[in-house]
C-alpha cells in the first residue's frame, strides 16, 4: 500500500498544482484585459483525501471600493460632458475678435466720430459698416450656439442609445448568471466567472454614462438602480430610453424610461419622464449642457432686441441728411409660436420702444373651453414654470402684459401675442384646449438685420429745436435736454406723405412754455395758446419742464418724446419754444444721444427689475456661461483625481500584478515538480517490489 499511497498523494499534488498553476497563467495572460479581475485559487486540506481538499477559484476585488469608483466615474463624466458642451460657446462669446460687447462699442466709437462732423458722409458709412459688424457678431454668436446645442443632443442620443445596449447586455448575463447558479455549475467555473468579470465591466461602462448603485441579490445577478432608485437592470427585465424632441421646442429633449423583459422583450408601454437631475454621467452632463445653452441663446436674443429697439427709437427721434424723418436701422423679426391647434396659430411681435422691459423668457399660454381667460406661464432658467395669468390683458385677438392686470398698466415684458381672430373664439370649436409655445428671444439674435440703406439715413439732428422768445424780460435761455421718441403718442410724428417729422395735431403737442405770475411753467401749444396743456411748478427751476408737468390730460411716460431745460432768471409772460427742427442737417444733437446709448440702462436682468447698460448685460451672460464652464472644468480635474484614486485603490487588489504572479508562478511550478517527483518515486519503489518477486 504505500507505493500506492505516494502515487495517489503525487497525483492529487500534482492536479492541485495545475489549478494553481492555471489560475496564475490566466492572471498573466489578461493582465491587460479591460475588465479582467485577479483570480486566486484556494485550497483546504482534507486527512480523507490524501491531504488535499477542495479547490477553489474566486475574483479578488474589494465591493465596497468598487462601488465607490462606479460613483466616482459618473460624477467625472458629468462634469466633463458638461464642459465640453458649453466650452465651445464660452471660448467663442468671451473672444475678443468676436465678441459682441467688443463690436457694440466700436459702433459707438465710430458714431462719436461721425457726430464730430454730421455731414460727412464718409464717417457715416464708417459707422454704417460698424453696425452691420454688430449683426454679424449676433449672427455667429447664436449660430455657433445652435451648432453646439445640436452636437450635444446628437450626444444625447449616442448616449441612449449606448445606455439601452448596457442595460439590456447587463440583464442578459445576470440571466445567465442566476441560470448557472440554481444548478450549481458555477463553483470553479472559468466561464462563470469570465461573466462576473464582463458584467462588472459593463457596469462600469454604465456608470460613464449616468449614475448607478448596484444591489447584488442571493442568486449571484446584480439589480442596478439610478440614483433616484428606479430600476435599469436585473436578471428579468432591463430599463430602456428614448430621447424625445420637446412638442414645442425642438432644440430641448426629454429622456423617458420604460421596460422590455429579457425573456420575450415585450415593451411595458408605460413610461416615466426623467428629470435631468436625476440621470448624473455623462447623459446627464450634456442634458444640462443644453439647458445652460438655451438659457444663454434666450439671453442673446433679449440683448439684440435690446440694442436694436434702443437704437431704432432714438434714430427716429431725428432728421436725416435729406432732411427726412429717421426710420428704424434694423429690423427685429416677429417670432412665429407654436400651436396645438392646427386652424389657429400665434406671432409675437415685440413692442416698439419697450425693449428694455423683454427678459430671456418663453411663454406657455393655455386656453381651455369655458374659461374667461388664458392660463399664461413663463418658462426660463432651469425651465422653471412661472404663472403670470394675473397680468395678462385680452384686446381682441391680442394678449398683452400689463402691471396689475389693467390695460392701461405699464408693461411688463415688451412683447404683444397676435393670434389672428378673436381671443374669445379660443379654443376653436372641437378642442377642449389649445396650447401656444412662443419662443421670443432664443433666435432673435441671428435674425437680426440692419435697414439702413445709405448712410445719409442716420438721423443725426435731432426732430425738435428750441427757440427764446424775443420779447422776453427775463434772461433765461432754453435748451434742448434730449429727444428721445416720435410716434402716436408722443408730441411729435411722422407724416407719411413727406416722409418728415411734424407735431403731433391729435395729442396737441407741447411747444409752447409761457411763465405765469407765480413763476411757474406753464404749458401750451402755440396754435393754441389759449388751451393749457399742463403746468411744471416754479420749484423745479426750469430743469426737465416737461418731467415734471402736471398735465391736464394722462399721458403714457415718457411723453411727449422731447425735454428741455431752462436756465437763468425768468420773467412774467417770458415765452419760450419747441420748434421743428427743419434745414438742421448739420445739428448733431441726435448723433449724441445715439453715441450716449452704450451709457444708457437700456435691458432687464431676466427675472429682475434691475435694468443695465448694454455692456453690463453682455458681460453678465458671459459671466454666467464662464462660471457655468469654469466651474465645469474645476469640478472635471477634482473628480477626475478622486477617481483616479478611487481605481489605483481598486485595482490594488483586483489589478494583476506580473512580479507577484511570477513568484507565484515559480512556486507553484517547483510544488508541480516536487509532487511530480513523488509520483516518480512511488513509481520506483513499486517497480523494486515487482522485481522481489
Amino acid at each position: 500500500m504505500g507505493s500506492t499511497d505516494l502515487i495517489i498523494t503525487g497525483k492529487y499534488g500534482v492536479l492541485n498544482q495545475q489549478k494553481l498553476l492555471n489560475a496564475t497563467s490566466n492572471n498573466i495572460n489578461n493582465v491587460n484585459t479591460v475588465g479582467f479581475i485577479r483570480k486566486e485559487t484556494q485550497t483546504y486540506t482534507s486527512c480523507v483525501d490524501w491531504g488535499v481538499g477542495a479547490t477553489y477559484t474566486r475574483r479578488i476585488y474589494d465591493q465596497y471600493v468598487q462601488r465607490q469608483m462606479y460613483s466616482d466615474c459618473s460624477d467625472f463624466n458629468y462634469f466633463k460632458a458638461y464642459g465640453e458642451g458649453l466650452d465651445t460657446t464660452d471660448r467663442l462669446l468671451s473672444d475678443e475678435n468676436m465678441s459682441v460687447a467688443n463690436s457694440m462699442s466700436d459702433f459707438f466709437d465710430e458714431m462719436s466720430t461721425a457726430a464730430s462732423l454730421p455731414t460727412s458722409t464718409a464717417n457715416r458709412q464708417a459707422a454704417m459698416a460698424k453696425l452691420e459688424t454688430v449683426v454679424n457678431r449676433f449672427h455667429t454668436a447664436n449660430e455657433s450656439m445652435f451648432d453646439s446645442l445640436d452636437d450635444v443632443n446628437n450626444r444625447i442620443h449616442d448616449n441612449v442609445t449606448e445606455i439601452n445596449s448596457l442595460t439590456r447586455s447587463i440583464a442578459n448575463i445576470n440571466y445567465e448568471i442566476r441560470s448557472m447558479a440554481l444548478s450549481d455549475n458555477h463553483v470553479n467555473n472559468e466561464i462563470y466567472l469570465q461573466m462576473l468579470d464582463e458584467r462588472d465591466r459593463l457596469t462600469g461602462e454604465l456608470s460613464k454614462l449616468m449614475s448607478v448603485k448596484v444591489v447584488e441579490q442571493d442568486d449571484g445577478t446584480y439589480e442596478i438602480y439610478m440614483s433616484t432608485g428606479m430600476l435599469l437592470a436585473n436578471g428579468d427585465s432591463y430599463g430602456c430610453l428614448t430621447d424625445e424632441r420637446d412638442k414645442f421646442d425642438s432644440t430641448k429633449r426629454h429622456i423617458y424610461l420604460s421596460y422590455e423583459n429579457t425573456e420575450d422583450a415585450s415593451r411595458n408601454i408605460a413610461s416615466v419622464q426623467l428629470t435631468i437631475d436625476s440621470i448624473g454621467g455623462s447623459l446627464g452632463g450634456y442634458l444640462n449642457a443644453s439647458k445652460e445653452l438655451r438659457d444663454t441663446m434666450r439671453e442673446l436674443g433679449k440683448l439684440a432686441v435690446s440694442f436694436a429697439d434702443a437704437i431704432n427709437e432714438q434714430n427716429k427721434a431725428g432728421f436725416t441728411l435729406e432732411d427726412k424723418a429717421g426710420q428704424d436701422l434694423l429690423k427685429i423679426e416677429h417670432v412665429q409660436g407654436v400651436s396645438s391647434s392646427t386652424s389657429v396659430g400665434v406671432t409675437c411681435n415685440f413692442i416698439e420702444g419697450k425693449g428694455e422691459n423683454v427678459q430671456a423668457y418663453d411663454f406657455e399660454i393655455i386656453f381651455v373651453q369655458g374659461a374667461t381667460k388664458p392660463a399664461v406661464y413663463l418658462r426660463g432658467q432651469d425651465d422653471k414654470r412661472t404663472d403670470i395669468s394675473d397680468v395678462a390683458v385680452i384686446d381682441g385677438s391680442t394678449l398683452t402684459f400689463k402691471k396689475d392686470g389693467q390695460a392701461d398698466g405699464e408693461d411688463l415684458y415688451g412683447v404683444v401675442f397676435d393670434f389672428g381672430e378673436d381671443v374669445s373664439n379660443l379654443p376653436p370649436t372641437g378642442e377642449a384646449r389649445t396650447v401656444f409655445y412662443v419662443q421670443p428671444t432664443i433666435l432673435s439674435a441671428s435674425t437680426l438685420s440692419t435697414l439702413i440703406n445709405k448712410p445719409e439715413d442716420f438721423a443725426f439732428a435731432s426732430a425738435v429745436r428750441t427757440r427764446t422768445g424775443d420779447d422776453n424780460y427775463g434772461n433765461a435761455v432754453i435748451s434742448l435736454t434730449s429727444c428721445t421718441a416720435t410716434g402716436t403718442d408722443y408730441g411729435v410724428v411722422v407724416d407719411q406723405t413727406t416722409q418728415k417729422p411734424v407735431f403731433n395735431p391729435v395729442v396737441s403737442a407741447p411747444n409752447m412754455i409761457v411763465i405765469d405770475d407765480s413763476g411757474n411753467y406753464v404749458v401750451y401749444n402755440k396754435d393754441d395758446p389759449t388751451t393749457i396743456l399742463g403746468t411744471a411748478p416754479s420749484s423745479c427751476k426750469g430743469v426737465n419742464v416737461f418731467a415734471n408737468t402736471t398735465w391736464t390730460t394722462p399721458h403714457i411716460d415718457g411723453y411727449p418724446g422731447y425735454e428741455v431745460s431752462i436756465a437763468g432768471t425768468v420773467k412774467q409772460n417770458d415765452k419760450f419754444y419747441v420748434e421743428l427742427n427743419e434745414g438742421g442737417q448739420a445739428d448733431n444733437s441726435n448723433a449724441n444721444a445715439l453715441t450716449a446709448l452704450r451709457s444708457e440702462k437700456l435691458t432687464r436682468t431676466t427675472g429682475s427689475e434691475q435694468v443695465t447698460t448694454l455692456n453690463e448685460g453682455y458681460a453678465n451672460l458671459l459671466a454666467k456661461i464662464g462660471s457655468a464652464s469654469n466651474s465645469a472644468k474645476t469640478n472635471t480635474e477634482a473628480a477626475e483625481a478622486k477617481y483616479e484614486q478611487t481605481v489605483k485603490m481598486f485595482e490594488s487588489n483586483s489589478g494583476v500584478n506580473l512580479d507577484e504572479e511570477a513568484t507565484n508562478l515559480l512556486m507553484f511550478q517547483q510544488s508541480y515538480q516536487a509532487c511530480a517527483k513523488i509520483i516518480e518515486a512511488s513509481q520506483t519503489i513499486f517497480n523494486a517490489l515487482i522485481a522481489a518477486f
